[in-house]
């Protein structure tokens, strides 16, 4: 009598195999620091901003990225959002800023520079997600918290800048 080979216990092991070894292959995230904040100006009910994100790669191999998304907290409240789509090589082990256009609502703004009257700083929170060429669909999402303050600028005024 014959014994017949169930592969189905083989197949299933070979799969798991497979999707642990894919699950190997996904690179870390880049870092995402807040570099510079900008006022470029607007509309009445919308100003743009364009803020400044330092990337680092942390892995041994370069990393490209295909877009950015993100918010930006101060004191716990809504300021800002941004998008890009711009494609970024990410040198291995290495930094890269990157400027980034956003927009705030007025209201928003001005709610900020009261606050910023009772204190010199502000705490922000940026997060948002990072896409990496070959990984459609799925971003990398990333969160860091930090202080704003106040520095003097060329013209005479202040800037906002991270600390």
């Amino acid at each position: 009598m014959a014994r017949r080979f169930h592969s189905g216990p083989l197949l299933f092991a070979g799969l798991l195999f497979l999707l642990a070894a894919c699950a190997g292959i996904v690179p870390e995230p880049p870092s995402v620091r807040l570099a510079d904040l900008r006022l470029l100006g607007g509309s009445l009910l919308v100003q743009d901003l364009e803020v400044d994100l330092r990337l680092g790669n942390p892995n041994n191999s370069d990393l490209p990225l295909e877009g950015l998304q993100f918010e930006l907290e101060v004191n716990g409240r809504p300021l800002a959002e941004g998008y890009s789509n711009e494609a970024v090589l990410l040198p291995r082990l290495a930094e890269v800023t990157v400027p980034v256009r956003a927009s705030v609502t007025l209201l928003d703004l001005m709610r900020q520079i009261m606050a910023l009257g009772e204190d010199e700083r502000l705490a922000y929170r940026l997060s948002g997600k990072a896409f990496i060429a070959g990984f459609p669909g799925r971003g990398i999402p990333f969160a860091v918290e930090g202080d704003l303050g106040l520095a003097p600028d060329e013209g005479g005024g202040t800037d906002l800048v991270p600390l």
